[in-house]
């Protein structure tokens, strides 16, 4: 009988450690919130430097981030934008998807996610993705989505939808840059020139020309055959974007004599 309690016992204090040592290995609120702030500093981070095309310490910071914790969803979000610049689409998709579990609202991801996807050729996945992004009615940036499923569906050839979207983008923030950008395009394509002119002034009082909108402004001004505007961005984008295509391809224009 000694020999039977005793073995009770020692198997009590054995599950009592093991149960006190679980307890106490829990993480605490307060530990988890350190946790928490920790993951999303280096989030930050790594965003700034993925933006600044530091793609090493990028992936530094947000390795950090998913070590700190493994639950965050915007650190399997930025981990994911960094697999797509690694052009490691797998891995992309797979940290896209976790994000995703991890918080199924986050609209910034779901329009992510999307744009990923449509460069993917998946446009009908795409399209849900959008469309999921712009069901939140807490979403504070619609314009991004709305421009990106835009942009998607006029590779589909579908520019009737698309300029659908952009106007809708357009209509949410009229200063939106890149929604500007995008309907100055259709509107050249669709031979509308005057709209893509009035779509550019529109751009260039929100910030300076690129490359792209002056290209599109010698070629709309040529087309409405107004000669001094198109020279006028002619001479602006050989000057300020020599090393351009598009400076390329005008110059190649002027040697054929056209």
């Amino acid at each position: 009988m000694m020999h039977v309690s005793w073995h009770r016992w020692t198997l009590f204090g054995l599950l009592l450690a093991l149960l006190l040592g679980g307890c106490a290995s829990q993480p605490t609120t307060e530990s988890r919130e350190r946790d928490r702030r920790a993951a999303a500093i280096n989030v930050d981070l790594g965003l700034h430097y993925l933006s600044n095309n530091n793609l090493e310490q990028a992936r530094i910071n947000l390795n950090r981030a998913l070590e700190v914790d493994p639950r965050y969803s915007q650190a399997h979000s930025a981990f994911a934008l960094l697999q797509v610049r690694l052009n490691n689409p797998e891995n992309a998709e797979r940290h896209f998807k976790r994000a995703l579990e991890l918080d199924a609202e986050d609209s910034f991801t779901w329009n992510n996610y999307g744009s990923f996807l449509c460069a993917q050729g998946r446009k009908a996945d795409a399209q849900r993705a959008f469309d999921k992004a712009l069901a939140n009615p807490f979403y504070r940036a619609p314009e991004q989505a709305l421009t990106n499923a835009g942009v998607c569906v006029m590779e589909t050839g579908d520019t009737a939808k698309a300029e659908e979207y952009l106007r809708r983008a357009l209509d949410n923030n009229p200063r939106y840059t890149p929604a500007l950008l995008e309907m100055a395009r259709l509107t050249f394509q669709a031979e509308r020139y005057l709209q893509t002119r009035a779509f550019l002034s529109r751009f260039t009082a929100e910030q300076e020309h690129t490359a792209e909108t002056l290209w599109l402004c010698y070629q709309a001004e040529t087309a409405m055959r107004n000669h001094e505007a198109a020279g006028n961005c002619s001479v602006r984008l050989k000057e300020r974007f020599p090393d351009s295509r598009q400076t390329a391809a005008l110059l190649e224009l002027e040697r054929r004599g056209r």
